[in-house]
């Protein structure tokens, strides 16, 4: 392979990284549960809504006029 030797020393870093992180937590196999509410603020998820909205609306009613208009000219309405 082109880049065995640096491949392997930062998969061996990246062990020796994890085996460090997993000392300092004192437990192996602990998992923290994160919950959505737990990372998100009271108007956070309005507000990520409402941008999906203002971003995938305009893009969506583009192509549905696109095609059509599209599906128009292949009829001769036009």
């Amino acid at each position: 392979m082109l880049f065995q030797n640096k491949y392997e020393r930062a998969r061996k870093w990246q062990i020796q990284e994890k085996e460090k992180r997993e000392a300092m937590s004192g437990h192996k196999d602990m998992k923290e549960e994160v919950e959505m509410a737990d990372l998100l603020e009271k108007g956070d998820l309005y507000a990520l809504i409402s941008s999906a909205m203002f971003t995938i609306m305009p893009v969506a009613i583009l192509v549905l006029l696109i095609i059509a208009l599209a599906g128009m000219l292949f009829m001769r309405i036009f």
